[in-house]
């Protein structure tokens, strides 16, 4: 298990990276370059857990900030 850092990104910086990691991967399946489409694939599953763990860590935060922090 990685040790917890601050997230450096936010989750709409991951959801834009995603868009682009899919058009890629697009023109990857247009070109039959199996390897990329499939080297993006991971990136691509990667990309969507980063934006769900980015979305709860920024939901936890404004939930703090709105001074829910002892309710959960």
């Amino acid at each position: 298990m990685t040790p917890f850092t601050i997230p450096t990104t936010t989750a709409a910086d991951e959801l834009e990276y995603l868009r682009c990691l899919r058009s890629e991967r697009a023109i990857a399946a247009i070109a039959q370059d199996t390897d990329l489409v499939g080297d993006l694939d991971v990136d691509i599953e990667a990309t969507l857990d980063a934006i769900v763990g980015l979305a709860v860590t920024e939901i936890a935060t404004l939930r703090g900030e709105l001074g829910d922090r002892g309710q959960g």
